[in-house]
């Protein structure tokens, strides 16, 4: 072998090595911004009855299989709400299917039938034969978020259903007199300090409250914040965050996915260590338990 061709093969093992070494840094913030990942999506699979239509995100150029989200919206909306989470989570190495409910005003316990029944197209879809996804999706690796009553919905399936599942994420969860004791998953409850469509005082905190102290547990609750804080702004003003945090939120769910749903340990720090006072400052609350 020529100097040349040597020269030429060991500068590009190193240029190999620094980008291996730099894919695998991570941070919160980081984790908060797009990932590594190019995002593609889909919306033909076989039809189910619990939802009316849906939108299946994936990491288009993710050599390995990788785990499946389904998120609901909230009442009065459409997947159009929640595709800025399908995108991110997607960018960051997820399968993520968002949905629309039969009828916009369906209420939570449909709402949870959907997600689990988004759980199963997600499964069925690694299957599928001539699916984009055949065999990609880790059928056990699966978790379920969802905003408002879409919210309430995924603690409502995670309830009956936690065997079946990695780890549940409301967003401003709207449930009157939610009791979730049963939930034996790993749950990231977001709220808004100033939420006036689902109080915190009657929703989001006693929902964190009820969940037993023998599961990972986290309450974020971001001050100032009202019940979009989750949502993609589509132009809406009655749907428009009053805060942009969607690097804190997003971050955060991307870190307690990577850890509970993938089960990657070097993603602990960034859940439970010390939280940057840029990021902390925006918290009006913050709580949990490991």
């Amino acid at each position: 072998m020529s100097i040349r061709n040597r020269s030429l093969l060991a500068l590009t093992l190193v240029l190999s090595l620094w980008a291996t070494a730099s894919a695998q840094e991570i941070s919160r913030e980081s984790l908060g911004n797009p990932g590594p990942y190019q995002v593609a999506y889909y919306s033909s699979y076989p039809a189910v009855p619990e939802f009316s239509a849906a939108t299946i995100y994936f990491p288009a150029n993710k050599g390995e299989d990788f785990a499946g989200i389904a998120i609901a919206p909230g009442f009065l909306e459409s997947q159009e709400n929640m595709s800025w989470w399908g995108n991110h989570l997607a960018s960051h190495g997820f399968a993520v299917l968002t949905l629309d409910t039969n009828e916009l005003r369906d209420d939570p316990s449909l709402r949870a039938d959907a997600l689990m029944a988004a759980i199963a197209v997600l499964r069925n879809e690694s299957d599928r034969m001539g699916g984009t996804l055949r065999g990609k999706i880790i059928k056990d690796r699966m978790a379920i978020m969802g905003h408002s009553m879409g919210g309430g919905g995924a603690l409502l399936a995670s309830n009956e259903h936690s065997a079946e599942l990695k780890a549940v994420i409301p967003l401003t969860p709207w449930l009157p007199d939610g009791e979730f004791a049963a939930i034996s998953i790993p749950t990231l409850v977001i709220a808004g300090e100033i939420d006036r469509i689902a109080p915190i005082v009657d929703h989001a905190l006693p929902h964190f409250e009820s969940l037993s102290g023998d599961i990972p547990k986290m309450y974020l609750e971001i001050k100032g914040g009202n019940h979009f804080i989750a949502n993609t702004d589509t132009g809406d003003d009655r749907l428009t965050p009053n805060i942009d945090v969607h690097d804190l939120v997003g971050g955060m769910a991307v870190a307690w996915l990577k850890l509970f749903v993938d089960g990657d340990e070097d993603y602990r720090d960034l859940v439970f260590g010390e939280m940057p006072a840029s990021d902390s400052e925006k918290l009006s609350k913050w709580e949990f338990s490991k």
